[in-house]
């Protein structure tokens, strides 16, 4: 071979990159599975919030998969975080609580750097006061909560000062590398700050909503069993909860502002996009805010998937699970982890029709004692069915909750000692000892569950 065409080879073997789609996953903090515009309007006389408007997340669920019934496995943003990374449960990967850093390699951002993907972290990680991000070659983020205003960003490396909306700040450097990165493969991370409270809108956003008045949810004034005192007064105009979703507008306004520049640079049909929450989030359900325990406001989350390329729109009702994320990034680029999996590839059930792909009947979802914290959180392992759903709690065996989901939507009526659904309650005891044999469960070290 001549010099020359020695050198172009050389040069063109360089610079080969990766074959396979682009990524971009989207995590909020506490973003509830129906503060969804779509869903609301899907609803109907049964919405909770009718106001609610999410035109562009609507868009992304219009072009592609919206799960109705998608969950987290813990509902605490570390442990969920950390689960979105490796596709571990919280007892795998032993991130129990929101004040550990996560170094592990075992998660698909190391596998795609590996691979020839370029990957970049933008915006909030939340595991501690970690500065790094681990499989992240680049990144810009903030350290633990952040502050919605003029936040300091950690630039690779480098502490640097911003101004604006914190979220805006995050979408605008995400945006910076999908330009730099448009000839190659990329896969990106952007974590929002919205609508973790103490909640602070972006200003054009201040004046949105201001004359909802918020309607009181059926289970209002059925107390968890931990809550002393049920039946509060309902505030209409309740700041913080009309600031949740303000924040949740400006969320809307970036997911808009990324689906512009993919299709701006002719690259939405060949990118996987991602949309969920970290967890859910109560907003006076049963007498609670916050989430961790096991009521649907607190473990169902918004889930939308997006890959023009290989799906068609669609709604679908499976059981799906912040822990499938990483299986399907995985699945969709070729690549498999090194460490086992345990959830789902989504691609294979979002491109077959419902009942083609055998699919999971139940997950385990669990919580524990958190330090930080530790006279209003406790240990939980729970089942959650399509049609069922049974609560352990080992900190008080008389909050042991039974609830039948189809009857019972709102978990009003807790059935574990109803004589009449002894039956059941064997049952689902029976299925929770079941996943925890499948998923090799041992307490982790934050937890006292035996």
């Amino acid at each position: 071979m001549k010099p020359l065409l020695i050198l172009l080879a050389i040069i063109f073997s360089a610079t080969v990159f990766a074959a396979g789609p682009n990524i971009v996953v989207i995590v909020s903090d506490d973003h509830r599975h129906d503060a969804l515009g779509v869903l609301q309007r899907e609803l109907g006389d049964k919405a909770n919030f009718p106001f609610l408007k999410s035109p562009q997340l609507d868009r992304l669920a219009a072009g592609g998969i919206r799960f109705r019934n998608a969950f987290v496995t813990h509902s605490l943003c570390s442990p969920s975080r950390a689960t979105v990374l490796s596709g571990l449960h919280t007892h795998q990967h032993g991130i129990t609580f929101n004040e550990t850093p996560y170094t592990s390699t075992e998660t698909w951002p190391h596998v795609l750097a590996a691979n020839g993907w370029k990957t970049g972290y933008f915006g909030k990680w939340h595991m501690g006061n970690q500065r790094e991000r681990p499989g992240f070659q680049e990144a810009a983020t903030f350290i633990n909560q952040g502050i919605y205003f003029d936040c300091k960003f950690v630039v690779n490396g480098k502490d640097t000062p911003t101004s604006g909306w914190v979220d805006d700040v995050g979408t605008g450097y995400a945006i910076d590398f999908i330009r730099r990165n448009k000839e190659r493969p990329f896969a990106l991370y952007l974590g929002f700050k919205a609508p973790h409270d103490k909640r602070t809108p972006a200003k054009r956003h201040e004046a949105t909503y201001a004359d909802v008045k918020l309607k009181k949810t059926a289970n209002w004034n059925q107390g968890a069993p931990w809550v002393k005192d049920a039946g509060w007064d309902w505030d209409q105009r309740h700041a913080d909860r009309i600031a949740y979703f303000q924040t949740l507008a400006g969320i809307d306004d970036n997911i808009g502002r990324l689906l512009d520049v993919l299709d701006e640079l002719k690259l939405a049909d060949n990118t996987l996009v991602i949309y969920m929450g970290d967890n859910g989030y109560y907003l006076g359900e049963h007498g609670l805010g916050d989430k961790r325990t096991a009521y649907e406001e607190s473990i169902r989350i918004p889930f939308l998937l997006r890959h023009p390329a290989e799906v068609k729109p669609a709604v679908r009702d499976e059981l799906v699970l912040n822990l499938d994320l990483a299986a399907t990034v995985l699945g969709a680029c070729g690549l498999k982890p090194s460490w086992k999996q345990y959830g789902e590839n989504l691609l294979p059930l979002v491109t077959t029709a419902p009942g083609a792909v055998p699919w999971r009947e139940s997950f385990l979802y669990q919580n524990y004692r958190d330090p930080a914290y530790p006279k209003v959180t406790f240990d939980v392992l729970a089942v959650r069915t399509s049609t069922h759903k049974y609560v352990e709690n080992d900190h008080n065996p008389a909050w042991t909750q039974l609830f039948d989901l189809v009857a019972d939507p709102h978990e009003d009526h807790n059935l574990a000692g109803d004589p009449g659904h002894a039956g059941l309650l064997a049952e689902m005891k029976a299925e929770l000892v079941l996943l925890k044999e499948e998923t090799a469960y041992t307490t982790p070290p934050t937890g006292k569950l035996k």
